[in-house]
């Protein structure tokens, strides 16, 4: 797919490369560019008009009071000696032919250029056979020189460029008016820097503004001397036709659709570009295709590595840096640069690009869904075989097969996760770094379980190891070893091939005992990029150990010595020398036996408060133990032992199994009558605290040392005292434990040698039964 996306860059970028420079060549859309080339002109070459150039209109005022055009050419003689002051005079009407009858006329009007010494007369050159129409000889020869008024219009019908050098068939140069004007007035050097500007080609005009921005006044006026003649002092003098109907008029980039440019005025604006040298100067080909192809190439390097956001904005970026500099080089030094093949470009490369960027990724899914459905069965069955691509299908239809699959990966994920959370064992994932990437639902029950907050992602390995491995050392040792991972010294690290192998063993800080153990983790292409911890809680494993152990101790021990002992004395009781007498034989078989028989209830109560399934009813724990403590009455009388009540609630109910209740309050009461000597107290109360009901049972017995007190509740323990002749195997307070622990409440014990035993039990209680 990498080859493919490269592939598909380099195509992509070459067919616009090659599509910009072909417009940057060819000037595909002439219409287009040269509309362009307007606005820019009108945002940029806006400036006032020189105060040097003023222009004498024929105008519907001058015809008014003069007479019907044309003129004689007198009424010209007599106009040019009101402009001696000027630096210059042309005029921009054609003088060819004489009226018979108006012969002397021409005299008077030649002797008036003559005198003036500055005129330029205008002609204009055919395109059939490049010949000059010249004015009459006459005046030729009085003028200071003859300058051509030839235009290009465009296609269009737009007036933009002039040309201002022409070679004549003899060879000799001719000037365009406004050159000719500059020579006229001196300004030789002008001219000079002029021509090696734009050489012989048409030059673009940077039209100053609009229709009537220059200087201009009525023939009429400047003949009957209402302007000055001071005023014409060292101008440059345009005369021209500019009244209704009279003369020509082109459309400029800057007039309106009602209002042309005379061609006076157009020869103004070149008159100011030369003397002002701010001639368009247009770029050469080369330039034209470098300056086209930059933006691109630098777009094209961007558009592989970019989201699709940013290469829209790069792409509109770069239009607008396009235009920007454009108008700068336009404003600033009046190079002319058409934007639009870099904009045609620009326009063309984002949504050809987006094509193929789309085709490619529904290309590559399809792909990455073929290849799961050949190597992996479980895939098999939850995602349909792909048709072959169909590039006839419309977007909307990829996207909705698409979201058909990926509701079918969705259900596939959430399988694979439900299956994950629903493991046994904790579960974290660790990535190289010893962050902590992903746990199931089952690590964080744990994790709540032993008091440790939620696991969160990025959490360090030392962090998630402190509940659980409780044993600072081995913590130590363990995360030691797991930093080797990926490092030289992994391979010598025996501790992680355990790790890898069986696990190893651990107890957490609620005494649990967990296998840990770790397996590496790889990528779809085979790197290591990190590693699994998993928790197994063996604890039941344990304590099925330990009940084994125990129970054949029970056997081989406890339940074999009462026996031993009836056989022993069988055995004294056929010697006769050694014989008992027959009561006091017959009743330490008694009593032997009956030890015996206490001994496997009690463990046969054992067992079945572990394994049984409880039957749980509302349990009154106050009438519970009223009733228990009444059974009492005859053993409390004998012993005058005093068994003292305070129930401050009298209902106090809760979820339990009776039986099994009832027998653990009656061992734990039993114990206090065996333990407490004559004349003493037993005091049960039962109080609300917080979530619970709390059962005390108190006495004034012997006491707990506090070693006992961490072991009282094991199996076939006892609490001896030097004065204590109490028998029994040590199975009661497991049986309570047990009992007690699998309603889902605590027991604890405070005590001290001699000074008594306080037993206090906490039960949840049964809040729907005590509401009835």
């Amino acid at each position: 797919m990498k080859k493919r996306y490269g592939l598909e860059w380099l195509v992509v970028s070459l067919l616009i490369l090659m599509i910009t420079a072909f417009l940057s060549v060819f000037k595909s859309f002439p219409l287009l560019d040269a509309r362009i080339y307007d606005i820019a002109i009108q945002l940029t070459q806006d400036k006032p008009a020189s105060e040097d150039i003023v222009i004498v209109a024929i105008d519907d005022k001058s015809i008014a009071e003069i007479g019907v055009w044309p003129w004689r050419r007198s009424v010209h003689a007599d106009l040019l000696a009101r402009l001696q002051q000027s630096k210059a005079v042309a005029f921009d009407i054609s003088f060819m032919g004489t009226q018979a009858g108006y012969e002397q006329e021409n005299a008077t009007f030649a002797n008036a250029i003559r005198n003036h010494g500055r005129v330029i007369l205008a002609n204009y050159f055919t395109e059939a056979g490049n010949l000059p129409n010249n004015p009459e000889p006459e005046f030729v020869q009085a003028a200071q020189g003859l300058g051509f008024i030839n235009i290009k219009i465009d296609p269009d019908g737009l007036v933009r460029r002039v040309p201002l050098q022409k070679v004549q068939n003899d060879g000799s140069p001719a000037y365009h008016l406004s050159l000719a004007m500059l020579n006229a007035g001196g300004e030789h050097e002008l001219v000079k820097q002029t021509l090696q500007q734009t050489g012989n080609r048409e030059t673009a005009i940077p039209f100053a503004g609009a229709p009537g921005h220059f200087q201009m006044l009525p023939y009429s006026d400047v003949l009957n001397q209402r302007i000055p003649a001071s005023f014409f002092k060292d101008k440059y003098v345009l005369i021209g036709v500019w009244g209704s109907g009279l003369g020509d008029q082109f459309p400029t980039p800057t007039s309106s659709k009602s209002l042309n440019m005379a061609g006076v005025e157009i020869l103004a604006n070149s008159l100011q570009a030369s003397l002002e040298q701010t001639w368009i100067k247009e770029t050469s080909p080369l330039i034209d295709l470098l300056l086209g192809l930059l933006p691109m190439l630098v777009l094209c390097v961007f558009l592989k590595n970019s989201s699709p956001r940013t290469i829209l904005l790069l792409s509109i970026l770069t239009a607008i840096l396009i235009i920007l500099l454009h108008g700068l080089l336009m404003f600033q030094w009046g190079i002319w640069h058409s934007p639009l093949p870099a904009m045609l470009g620009i326009l063309l490369l984002y949504p050809l690009w987006s094509w193929r960027t789309q085709e490619m990724a529904l290309y590559q899914m399809r792909r990455e869904i073929a290849e799961l459905n050949e190597k992996e069965p479980l895939f098999k069955t939850e995602i349909k075989n792909w048709q072959q691509v169909n590039y006839g299908r419309s977007l909307n239809d990829r996207l909705a097969e698409f979201r058909e699959i990926m509701e079918q990966v969705r259900s596939l994920r959430q399988f694979i996760m439900d299956g994950i959370n629903r493991m046994p064992d904790a579960i974290a994932v660790f990535n190289l770094d010893h962050k902590l990437q992903f746990t199931t639902d089952t690590t964080k029950n744990y994790m709540q379980k032993v008091g440790s907050p939620t696991p969160e992602k990025n959490q360090t390995l030392a962090q998630f190891l402190i509940p659980v491995v409780s044993d600072n050392e081995q913590r130590a040792e363990i995360m030691a070893v797991i930093n080797k991972i990926s490092t030289p010294e992994e391979r010598q690290t025996g501790l992680l091939d355990e790790l890898r192998k069986n696990g190893v063993e651990i107890k957490d800080c609620i005494e649990q005992n967990l296998l840990l153990k770790y397996v590496n983790t790889y990528s779809g292409s085979g790197e290591h990029i990190g590693y699994i911890l998993s928790l197994n809680n063996i604890t039941p494993i344990r304590q099925a150990e330990r009940k084994r152990e125990e129970t054949l101790r029970f056997l081989s021990h406890d339940m074999r010595a009462p026996q031993s002992a009836i056989q022993a004395l069988i055995e004294l009781q056929r010697n006769p020398q050694t014989a008992l007498p027959d009561e006091e034989f017959y009743q330490r078989i008694n009593n032997l036996s009956s030890r015996t028989l206490k001994l496997v209830d009690d463990f046969l109560q054992l067992t079945r408060a572990e394994s049984m399934e409880l039957n749980l009813v509302p349990v009154n724990l106050t009438e519970l133990l009223e009733h228990i403590i009444s059974e009492y009455w005859g053993i409390s009388q004998k012993r005058h032992i005093n068994i003292t009540s305070d129930f401050g609630n009298e209902l106090a109910f809760t979820q339990g199994d009776h039986v099994l209740l009832s027998r653990c309050f009656v061992n734990l009461i039993d114990n206090a009558f065996k333990y407490s000597p004559d004349n003493t107290t037993i005091h049960c109360s039962i109080h609300r605290q917080d979530a619970y009901w709390q059962v005390r049972i108190k006495d004034q017995g012997i006491g707990i040392s506090e070693k006992n007190q961490a072991t009282i509740f094991n199996s076939f323990f006892r609490v001896s005292g030097p004065d204590s002749q109490v028998n029994g195997v040590g199975l009661g307070l497991s049986f309570v434990k047990t009992v007690i622990t699998r309603h889902n409440g605590q027991i604890q014990v405070e005590s001290e040698p001699g000074h008594g035993t306080t037993f206090i039990i906490n039960l949840p209680p049964d809040e729907y039964e005590e509401s009835v």
